[in-house]
């Protein structure tokens, strides 16, 4: 136990890949775009690709993904960073990673928008070879496809457009997450991305599924696959658990405070969850009423008070508080 725990506190991607190696996995990233005065934004000379970016990096355990992009941007960029907004998540399988030393990634990665608010630009020597403002237009036929979506989707939202869903899209055969990690590392934490979807009915009531891993009731979603966009994930997961086909149409929230998000399953298996909840409409399908898999036994439209009063957790009544509140659409908690 205790060689894990240090193991851990050298942080999250040398841990897991001392377990995994070089195989594909996901990786839980978050990314800012931070525009100055005139509208440029900063740009990033990495070590270890030749192409530009905007700064960030990966998440570590027990830490909120806010916290995540302003560590990164002090560490790699020596500037304080004011979070302004939600720009995106960004999971395509077609922005896939090899690094140079091998590994490969299936990035999870949360964009925000933002401005300096402090410090002194200057690059880390390490990650950040040189750093420097250009127009977006000089960045993006010199960066990567994910950073290239990322900061056309934030000049978007920062023009007061809403953050970009991405399609739903899946290439299979998928290679469930899960198992392949817990196959190396057994019942110890892990970082876990996946999808929430609110479906509301004509009268108000939101869908829920009752569990058959909990006596408890939670709105429909899982855990991402690999090979998957993260609205393909909860497409997948309310057909799987309902029966019935949705369109998200909209972001209601990013969570991941580990407040709410990291614990433990019934079986003992530690996760911490990063979620993306999404609203939806049914587009087709029939509800299956004592649910459409092993996960659920039961599928009802309840009322919001006792869908939040039945939820499994805590989170369960933010995020129907959360759908609710559509002014503050997208939450980030």
């Amino acid at each position: 136990m205790t060689e894990s725990v240090q193991s851990l506190a050298d942080g999250y991607i040398r841990w897991v890949r001392s377990h995994v190696g070089h195989e594909l996995i996901y990786l839980v990233y978050a990314s800012v775009v931070i525009f100055d005065e005139v509208g440029r934004v900063l740009a990033q000379e990495r070590y270890d690709f030749d192409w530009w970016s905007v700064p960030g990096g990966a998440m570590e355990l027990r830490e909120a993904l806010p916290e995540t992009a302003r560590r990164e941007v002090r560490e790699e960029c020596g500037i304080d960073v004011a979070l302004h907004g939600l720009v995106g998540v960004y999971s395509h399988p077609r922005f896939n990673l090899h690094y140079p030393n091998g590994d490969d990634v299936q990035q999870w990665t949360v964009c925000f928008w933002g401005e300096i608010a402090g410090g002194t630009l200057r690059p880390d020597g390490a990650e950040s070879l040189r750093l420097f403002f250009a127009e977006p237009e000089a960045i993006l036929v010199r960066t990567h496809p994910a950073h290239a979506a990322m900061i056309q989707d934030a000049l978007r939202v920062r023009a007061g457009q809403p953050p970009a869903l991405e399609p739903v899209e899946s290439f299979p055969p998928l290679k469930p997450y899960y198992p392949i990690l817990r196959r190396h590392v057994g019942q110890q934490p892990i970082i876990l991305p996946g999808a929430t979807a609110i479906i509301e009915d004509d009268q108000g009531r939101i869908l829920m599924i009752h569990r058959t891993d909990e006596d408890c009731w939670t709105p429909p979603g899982g855990l991402s696959d690999l090979g998957e966009t993260t609205t393909a994930t909860l497409v997948r997961e309310v057909r799987e658990e309902t029966g019935l086909e949705v369109e998200p149409y909209a972001i209601v929230g990013l969570y991941s405070d580990p407040a709410l998000f990291y614990g433990a399953f019934p079986n003992g298996d530690q996760v911490h969850a990063v979620d993306l909840t999404m609203a939806c409409r049914v587009i087709g399908g029939t509800l299956a009423a004592q649910g459409n898999d092993d996960e659920s036994r039961e599928v009802a439209f309840l009322p919001p008070e006792a869908a939040a009063e039945r939820g499994c957790m805590a989170w369960v009544g933010v995020v129907i508080r959360d759908y609710f509140d559509r002014n503050g659409w997208p939450h980030v908690r």
